[in-house]
């Protein structure tokens, strides 16, 4: 069995709003009490508490507050949970030395929600089309709240888990799905090789010139959000139109993510349809957007253009768009090839004499002395991460004939989805 998660967007009546606001309310509260008493038992009697000593207190609980018995027994216990993961987490980084972010108390405001982690206590009823109900909770008091979206999987997928969330005034409901192994294919419509390099002149270049234009969402919405954002630095810090002001903005930005996402789910979609082969490189986003702030001691050159530039590469969203490739190519039974850019240095390297031909990020078009090739640089590049989804390291097949002088040999480090069996009919 696979497990694929699907979204759906919840539209309560006001007294159903009211409801679960109270239910994150009192998901926030046992959380902060279960965070108080782990901290006050360590500092005052220098004693752990865990996970189980906690989920055993809370029959207690519920006799005490019977306004959480509603809330259910597996949903609290899921709360106990996630501070127990943030605790683990945080003793992770402890011992290998990072910043370690010790679990902090938490905002009725900013707790995002709560969750189901088995199917008790709550029910999915697609309806057809786009429509859905979710119940959640059983007898008179059970709530029925209608959602909007739709999954792929058929009559077939069994609910898992659920998360309840809610985003800027409005509320979602995250379901994990059980489907089968042949619910989650994709039918692949040709067999086509294509290498690809993600960029921000054109969002994506291939290997044969075509190339995908870069929408650029932050940079289109940008001076709407900068008038928003100084409108709100003239009110008072907590006022009304401050308040009404930060909701506009956060709106602004869900957009902005929306968009985003709707655009990399169909650009990936396309690809893994009509490719056996999609070869391109493996980027690291959290080293290409760092700062180039510096230290006091050894500040940074050129900060705001360098800030500029994170801020066009995040909006790309190339993180985003090789974790949906790399899901979809298993379900399309396409093989993604994601090159190793340290070793392989597809910018720099000629596509046609694989030597090394240093550019600056200014130089658009790729000129080698060597062999004469003059090609659009991200080209070059998708050809080149191409040939060494086909021999690792070095294309030498790929070429030809055979080089005019020995060179050592590129090992490459690539990492591959697993080999699969194409659905075409």
């Amino acid at each position: 069995m696979e497990r694929r998660k699907v979204t759906f967007k919840l539209y309560p009546s006001a007294r159903d709003a009211k409801r679960l606001t109270g239910w994150i309310r009192l998901h926030c509260e046992l959380y902060n009490a279960a965070l108080e008493e782990r901290v006050d038992a360590y500092r005052k009697h220098g004693k752990s508490i865990f996970y189980c000593d906690q989920q055993n207190a809370l029959p207690e609980i519920k006799a005490a507050r019977p306004e959480f018995v509603e809330l259910g027994s597996h949903a609290l216990q899921q709360t106990l949970r996630k501070l127990d993961l943030a605790f683990q987490a945080f003793f992770r980084r402890v011992k290998a030395g990072q910043t370690p972010g010790f679990p902090r108390f938490k905002a009725n405001k900013r707790f995002g929600g709560f969750c189901y982690p088995d199917p008790a206590g709550w029910k999915l009823m697609q309806l057809g089309g786009r429509g859905a109900t979710i119940r959640l909770g059983s007898g008179k008091d059970a709530m029925w709240i209608r959602a909007r979206g739709q999954h792929r999987f058929g009559d077939g997928a069994k609910s898992n888990d659920l998360t309840i969330t809610r985003r800027n005034g409005e509320w979602f409901a995250s379901v994990t799905l059980r489907v089968s192994e042949n619910a989650v294919l994709r039918i692949r419509t040709a067999d086509e090789h294509r290498g690809i390099d993600l960029g921000l002149t054109d969002w994506a270049t291939f290997d044969n010139g075509e190339t995908i234009a870069n929408p650029r969402f932050v940079r289109t919405n940008l001076p709407r959000l900068v008038d928003l954002q100084r409108q709100r630095s003239r009110k008072n810090k907590g006022s009304c139109r401050y308040k009404r002001l930060g909701r506009q903005i956060a709106s602004l930005h869900a957009h902005i993510r929306d968009v985003r996402r709707d655009f990399i789910h169909k650009q990936t979609s396309r690809l893994v349809a009509s490719c056996s082969v999609i070869a391109t490189e493996e980027l690291v986003v959290s080293n290409m957007s760092r700062s180039a702030n510096g230290t006091q001691d050894r500040p940074g050159r050129m900060v705001k253009q360098k800030a500029s530039l994170n801020r066009e590469i995040l909006s790309a969203g190339f993180g985003m768009a090789h974790q949906m490739l790399a899901y979809k190519a298993v379900e399309a039974g396409t093989r993604l090839h994601l090159s190793n850019t340290r070793q392989l240095k597809p910018s720099q390297r000629c596509s046609s004499c694989w030597e090394i031909v240093p550019k600056i990020l200014a130089h658009r078009v790729h000129e080698c002395p060597h062999c004469g090739l003059k090609m659009q640089r991200d080209q070059n590049a998708a050809s080149v991460v191409l040939i060494d989804a086909h021999t690792p390291g070095t294309g030498v097949a790929a070429r030809p004939k055979p080089l005019s002088r020995k060179r050592a040999k590129l090992k490459s480090t690539t990492r591959e989805t697993p080999a699969t069996i194409s659905t075409d009919v």
